[in-house]
């Protein structure tokens, strides 16, 4: 073991060193001639007192000496520790624990803590005899070889107030000026190659001993230990620095920690700190992370909407981008109300600081004591100089957190509709908020009650027909080009099985002539592509120039299908300009619309443009629900139908194929339930007396007037389906205010439906749409500002 363990392990000073005033009393020696009379009086007193104790002349080993003339001491030490500056000092015997003299300030410090050895306790004790030792070679390169080290190292004591459990940090300084090296021996050569290798390898003290042997050394004077408070300016230092972590506010421990550290910084025991990010979507306030009360002003709820106070705390904020100041909620009036329910929290002092990310506002930061008076502008001077981290850190808290909501809603919900994602949000946030609990989360069901339904569908009149027809018509076409191929080939070569198979495509054009029923498509079509078209290819390789018939066959097929495909594209092709058109209404409709009360919309693309909406008080988590709003939707729904009705109609001209359009509204005057259907993704009615109107909504297109074969929809009219009669007066109100627009013309039929399965007394009014009308949507934003 070399010496430099040895002290490690001993934790032993290698150095011997003495306590010795000679240069101190060297200082007063000089002074009892200096021209300022008091300085001269005061130091021949002290020459006085040290020659009557000659013991103080020379180094001192025993140090009963100085406890027993401690007055000498301090009368002494006055010349480096006024005694009327109080500061926090301690003199030692150099480079040791030893004390000599602490002034009153530090020995009451020491009191509080408990001792000096529970202070330094704290510290790493191999670290600081290191450092012990880089000082005292110091000394020996500048006293002995003229070189200058800088040594100055950043030593932090933390204490731990016994009355309050508050930590207080200090800094420390040592003062050697007063120590000096005494050479016990022949003084080591040292060239200037060992003195660079020396400075380079300071760190590797045994090197140091190698070189400079400390029993030739003794230090002989004193060490001046002084602390200086340094509470604020650490505790603000940690405080940046937790909040540079990435979970500091929403981790528990993190973030108990960030609020002892306030503590600590005012030295108040009872001080509580929040955080309170802010929702721009919801305008709120929101708690966020795992369920832990994070926000005085939220407190146990998941948040508050900006309208805590008569006025909102955004718009202060905004308008006002300063923190506030409440020294007595009791005396207070800016909180518009919101003090009450602090104060009866038992909170009298209240701190709010405007959080700003890149000019955006992202939430508070808060600070609240029980007692009037405890913070106020100074407090407010060292919370500013953190509310930028704090900001940095709400902002990348919120985003993770969204993001880990996002991701939830994605793997369990799919895409969500803008109006309810506040509810999946909530449901992700409690999902989330179980998994930092430890427990198996269970999402919560999805339900908005009491909400009203309204649908609409435009539909292709007779698409099941029209399509069939289509089919029919590209397989006879096929049927027929195949025939010719092989008529051909018979003539050329007159083979039995070219004969059958011209006589089974004949029978197949029999068949499509009479009607196309289930299947015949299917059985057509692998007839074609499995027998016919290889013996097609054999007959190409087999008979010379043949490839010219087989190839005006082959360039009729759609290249990509293999089949013809004419009459059916010309009817794919109609029917989704049909509905790019209805759905392009419906979606720059449907924004705007949204703009009057949030609400649920969706669409279904079939053989038409079916679409559901759904309004109500639960489906808004802050807006006051009026009927008022259904009113207007049911407007808005039947001039947008009315507008779908005119533009599908006059496309026709424009069409491959020309396909009519038949509109149809169904009325539901009583409110019920939807829930999202976890398995299917999507919302659907809840509960058994709801699932009637699903099953009208699937039926109701098929629909006969009563004692006839008439359908109820038409094309170029809109057929209002309801049960009730005050439905239908509240719809005549909108017929009639539409007619006088000259939107919608002729007599108003008021018809009855015939029975359809389960379903029965349903009834309909059904009117005519004027087509050559120009667009009417003018029309409904005039409804919609209205509203």
């Amino acid at each position: 073991m070399n010496n430099l363990d040895k002290c490690m392990e001993q934790q032993k000073f290698p150095f011997s060193s003495k306590l010795s005033f000679t240069n101190l009393i060297g200082y007063w020696q000089v002074r009892t001639n200096d021209p300022n009379k008091f300085k001269a009086l005061s130091a021949t007193e002290i020459v006085k007192q040290v020659n009557a104790n000659p013991e103080f002349l020379q180094p001192i080993d025993d140090l009963s000496v100085v406890d027993e003339n401690q007055e000498l001491v301090e009368l002494i030490l006055s010349a480096v520790v006024p005694p009327a500056l109080d500061e926090m000092v301690s003199v030692h015997v150099p480079f040791s624990t030893s004390a000599v003299y602490s002034s009153q300030s530090f020995s009451d410090l020491m009191n509080k803590a408990g001792s000096y050895e529970a202070l330094i306790s704290e510290m790493d004790m191999k670290d600081m005899m290191e450092q012990k030792i880089v000082n005292a070679y110091a000394l020996i390169m500048k006293m002995y070889y003229g070189v200058t080290i800088n040594t100055e190292k950043y030593f932090l004591y933390t204490l731990i107030d016994s009355t309050t459990g508050l930590k207080k940090h200090y800094r420390i300084e040592l003062n050697s000026n007063f120590c000096e090296v005494i050479l016990k021996g022949k003084l080591p050569n040292l060239s200037n190659e060992d003195i660079k290798f020396l400075i380079d390898n300071l760190n590797n003290l045994q090197i140091w001993m190698d070189y400079l042997p400390p029993h030739l050394f003794e230090f002989q004077g004193i060490i001046i230990f002084k602390l200086r408070d340094q509470t604020n300016e650490e505790v603000l230092s940690r405080i940046k620095d937790d909040l540079l972590k990435r979970d500091s506010i929403v981790n528990k421990e993190g973030f108990d920690q960030l609020e002892n550290r306030f503590r600590s910084l005012f030295q108040l025991t009872e001080l509580k700190l929040g955080i309170a990010g802010y929702q721009k979507s919801s305008n709120s306030f929101m708690n966020f992370g795992k369920r832990i009360v994070r926000s005085i002003l939220i407190g146990n709820q998941e948040g508050i909407g900006c309208t805590v106070t008569n006025s909102s705390i955004y718009d202060w904020f905004v308008n006002n981008p300063e923190p506030i100041v409440i020294d007595d909620l009791s005396k207070s009036t800016k909180m518009g109300g919101y003090e009450e329910k602090l104060i009866h929290e038992g909170l009298q002092t209240l701190i709010l600081g405007p959080l700003f990310f890149n000019h955006e506002f992202v939430g508070l930061l808060e600070l609240a004591t029980p007692n009037a008076g405890e913070l106020n502008t100074i407090t407010l001077s060292k919370v500013k100089e953190v509310l930028p981290l704090f900001a940095v850190a709400v902002k990348r808290s919120s985003e993770e957190m969204e993001n880990k909501i996002q991701s939830i809603i994605k793997e369990k919900y799919t895409s969500i509709h803008p109006t309810v994602e506040w509810k999946f949000v909530n449901a992700a946030r409690d999902i989330l908020a179980q998994e930092n609990d430890g427990k198996i989360a269970i999402p919560k069901p999805i339900i908005f009650n009491d909400v009203y339904p309204l649908y609409a569908a435009s539909d292709i009149r007779n698409s099941s027909i029209e399509r069939n027809r289509a089919i029919n018509s590209d397989l006879k076409e096929q049927l027929q080009l195949a025939r010719k191929v092989l008529k051909k080939a018979h003539q050329i070569n007159n083979l039995p099985i070219l004969e059958e198979t011209i006589f089974r495509l004949d029978n197949y054009y029999k068949i499509l002539k009479r009607k196309l029923i289930s299947g015949d498509e299917v059985s057509i079509l692998e007839f074609l592509q499995t027998e016919v078209e290889p013996l097609m290819d054999n007959l190409e390789a087999n008979i010379p120039d043949f490839s010219i018939e087989t190839s005006g066959y082959k360039q009729q097929l759609d290249e990509n299908l293999g089949v013809v495909y004419k009459a059916r594209k010309d009817f794919e092709d109609s029917l989704t300009m049909i509905n790019e058109v209805t759905s392009s209404v419906l979606d720059e409709e449907e924004l705007k619309a949204q703009e009057m009360f949030p609400h649920f919309f969706e669409k279904y693309k079939t053989d038409g443009v079916e679409h559901n909406i759904y309004v109500g008080a639960s489906l808004s988590e802050k807006l006051k629900f009026d009927k008022v709003y259904l009113r207007n939707l049911r407007l808005w729904q039947l001039m947008v139908t009315v507008e779908i009705a005119r533009k599908t109609a006059s496309m026709i001209p424009e069409l491959p194929l020309p396909l009519e359009t038949t509109h149809l509204i169904l009325v539901h005057n009583a409110p019920l339930s939807i829930r999202f259907r976890m398995d299917e993704k999507k919302f659907d009615v809840d509960g058994a007396y709801n699932i009637r109107y699903e099953i009208i909504k699937k039926r109701i297109d098929k629909a006969l007037i009563k004692d006839s074969d008439e359908r109820v929809t038409q094309p170029g009219k809109i057929a209002i389906i309801y049960s009730q009669e005050k439905d239908a007066i509240e719809y005549m109100k909108y017929v009639d205010y539409l007619k006088s627009k000259d939107l919608l013309v002729g007599e108003i039929e008021h018809l009855e439906l015939e029975e359809l399965q389960g379903v029965s007394g349903l009834k309909a009014l059904r009117m005519a749409v004027k087509i050559e009308k120009s667009s009417i949507m003018k029309e409904v934003e005039g409804i919609l500002q209205q509203a």
